[in-house]
């Protein structure tokens, strides 16, 4: 499926993977002559996009004098002896009846990119059926590890990507809603519109989302967030018995509320504002599952949901609360969930004790927020404080901000960036009137008015929102910055798996376990999960893949 979601942006969507698979049997050998097609559409003629030829593997395989040296493209090392260990264990599965019919998609021809930014000409190789990374090879001019790996790993299809950007799916940590679905509707949502969402994202190379509450009414939090749970419970269950499951992956949720600055609400209603003087109690009692309304063993199965909660730390009982859900004392058997800092009057000296209880992440930088004084900095002053806060023993936080022409000038992006270029991170901020048109729509309990790319609560010039994607958001970015290619990516990959810290894998044994749910994201790497997306130098998304799957290919089936 091929849509215009906003406008002027061209997004393409590969219309099939790999496909005409033959295979014949001769005697007790089999020989394989696998042809693979894939076809492209682009709505601008201006853009270059791959045309992924069909032809024999044996023709894909590189020349004795152009060999690769296969090794991992963000890490050293282990890396090496990982893969041959992931390869012998394939090799042994083929020799399993119940493993014969696995596939391997290889990507060649790709630049690829690197955690430090750069982009190098190499493969990457998924498997469609644990849904990771089983092999990166980077060109170089070192012969013999690979002609050792191309013996072990048998390579079902192949890809020509015609030299264009192979990335991480993005990343948005922060997503209301979108395509007519409002996430803080508890009366409309349901668990099919969560994940038409999760399915429509994939156009603009969102492959994981948080989904994201305005702040709401303790009622709305008790349906939506177990709702949400189901949602993920079911894509989960999808992947788990080998079901088509071609959507962006749903993580923890964001909720963004309800303890905020009165004065900093922005568009969130202000009869949900409330302040979290008792702590952990507050917390509770605010998102319903508070010891008096559902079993205390229960309370801590609610939290596991969350990922990200963005409250005004300078508020009464917010430091405690801070600690308890950062989990300060490091219990093992205890969640522990990223604080953000936002819709805030917080001086500079308030973010620094918000740091020193365990907040991470400031939410949309200058939005609802203090703006930067020279004698009073507020939030945005931690930007710059990089060496005061190391002899406190602290790092600086991580920023999302909003790129999408409105919410923040350009000047003010570059001011960010330049000053702690690894800490930002992009997001959409969209609400449901994301891929829709103009006119009047809802944030929650609010009403909004959309025209163009503006959303403001109706009857107010207050900012309501955004309603750009995510690859917007990134071109733009770059356009801002003059960041490099790579640069930008990063920004909307590899930094908000870091804020969620799962840009590492949950468990060591990821390759051995298969089990892509506790792989890491927003990394090309052996053993993450295979959540890629194909662009052009334009930062235009040509093809999205989800766990290895060509998740275009399975659009065109379902609608």
């Amino acid at each position: 499926m091929s849509e215009n979601l906003h406008g002027s942006s061209t997004i393409a969507a590969l219309e099939s993977g790999v496909l005409n698979q033959q295979a014949s049997r001769e005697d007790d050998s089999m020989s394989t002559s696998h042809r693979v097609s894939m076809i492209s559409s682009v709505s601008s003629g201006s853009v270059s996009t791959p045309s992924m030829i069909s032809q024999p593997l044996s023709k894909l395989a590189p020349s004795s004098g152009s060999l690769k040296r296969t090794v991992s493209s963000m890490s050293t090392g282990e890396s090496t002896s990982t893969q041959l260990e992931y390869s012998r264990e394939f090799k042994h599965h083929k020799s399993d009846p119940d493993h014969r019919d696995r596939r391997l998609t290889r990507l060649d021809n790709a630049r690829i990119l690197q955690k430090d930014g750069s982009l190098l000409r190499g493969s990457i190789t998924v498997d469609p059926e644990s849904g990771l990374i089983v092999e990166i090879s980077l060109d170089a001019d070192e012969a013999g590890e690979e002609k050792h790996e191309e013996a072990l790993l048998q390579i079902f299809g192949s890809i020509d990507c015609k030299g264009q950007i192979v990335s991480p799916g993005f990343i948005d940590i922060q997503l209301n809603g979108a395509y007519g679905v409002d996430f803080s509707n508890a009366q409309g949502l349901n668990i099919e519109d969560v994940l038409l969402v999760a399915r429509r994202l994939l156009a603009s190379g969102v492959t994981s989302f948080c989904p994201t509450m305005v702040s709401s009414s303790r009622e709305t939090y008790r349906r939506v967030i177990p709702l949400i749970r189901k949602a993920r419970k079911h894509q989960s269950d999808r992947t788990r018995h080998n079901q088509e499951n071609t959507s962006a992956t749903i993580l923890g949720m964001h909720l963004e509320g309800p303890f905020f600055a009165l004065s900093k609400r922005g568009a969130h209603d202000s009869k949900h504002i409330v302040a979290p003087s008792k702590g952990m109690k507050s917390v509770r009692e605010a998102y319903g599952f508070d010891a008096s309304s559902v079993d205390a063993d229960d309370d801590e199965h609610h939290l596991r949901e969350i990922d990200i909660i963005t409250m005004a730390p300078e508020l009464d009982g917010a430091s405690e609360a801070i600690r308890s859900l950062t989990n300060h004392q490091n219990s093992d058997d205890k969640p522990s969930i990223v604080i953000s800092c936002g819709h805030t009057e917080a001086s500079y000296e308030d973010g620094i004790k918000a740091l020193s209880d365990g907040a991470t992440l400031l939410t949309h930088l200058f939005n609802a927020m203090n703006p930067f004084h020279h004698r009073q900095p507020g939030l945005v002053g931690l930007l710059s404080s990089e060496l005061k806060l190391a002899r406190l023993g602290l790092n600086r936080p991580y920023y999302s901000m909003i790129v999408d022409g409105i919410h923040v000038h350009e000047s003010a992006v570059c001011m960010a960036y330049n000053s702690h270029p690894h800490g930002c991170v992009l997001v959409t901020d969209a609400m449901a009137a994301m891929g829709l048109g103009d006119g009047k729509h809802s944030l929650g309990d609010m009403s909004v008015f959309l025209q163009g790319d503006r959303a403001t609560i109706l009857g107010t010039d207050t900012l309501a929102g955004s309603v750009v994607s995510m690859d917007t958001c990134v071109r733009r970015f770059k356009q801002c910055t003059d960041c490099s290619i790579g640069e930008a990516l990063l920004c909307a990959t590899l930094h908000p798996a870091m804020v969620l810290k799962r840009h590492i894998a949950k468990r060591k044994d990821i390759l051995a376990v298969g089990d892509v749910d506790d792989a890491s994201i927003g990394v090309l790497e052996v053993g993450a999960a295979a959540d890629l997306v194909l662009l052009n130098d334009d930062l235009e998304v040509l093809g999205t893949w989800v766990r290895g799957k060509n998740a275009f290919e399975q659009l065109q089936k379902q609608n």
